[in-house]
């Protein structure tokens, strides 16, 4: 796997942190890397091209759910699988991670086999597509002019 890219790891508690970057090791993931917020989530993820993002929701001074859709809305790591991690999660947390583009959620403490599964799953998707957007009436009305007459 040493040709594999890195996961990075996002979490503000040093000893989660820590765990989390131990159960990749013992999962096969040897290149794992680990921040303690958003801001420097991106700007290494700036720097570098990783496989996998896994981060806490709760942190400061960005959130995941802000690191999220900051990578969601960056052409070069849109397609960066992202797996969100909690305490809990309630339904309008799962909504807003859901729309915002999360792959995956797992609560803590992580279990190794759920984490297993998530991780198959997320890595083995086929990449997002930007949505091109919705041409407007006056475009379709001159590209389409026997629309209007029905």
């Amino acid at each position: 796997m040493s040709d594999t890219l890195p996961i990075l790891i996002v979490d503000d508690q040093p000893k989660l942190l820590r765990l989390i970057i131990e159960l990749m090791s013992r999962l096969g993931f040897p290149d794992v890397e680990g921040v303690s917020d958003g801001p420097e989530a991106l700007k290494r993820m700036r720097e570098r091209r990783y496989a996998l993002v896994i981060s806490d929701l709760a942190m400061e001074p960005m959130d995941g759910l802000q690191l999220l859709r900051e990578i969601r809305a960056d052409d070069n790591l849109m397609n960066t699988p992202f797996i969100l991690t909690e305490t809990s999660f309630d339904f309008e947390d799962i909504n807003h991670a859901h729309v915002a583009g999360a792959d995956a959620f797992i609560l803590k403490p992580l279990d190794i086999n759920l984490l297993k599964t998530k991780l198959k799953q997320v890595l083995n998707r086929k990449p997002r597509r930007r949505e091109a957007p919705l041409p407007s009436e006056s475009t379709l009305s001159q590209e389409f002019p026997l629309l209007g007459k029905f």
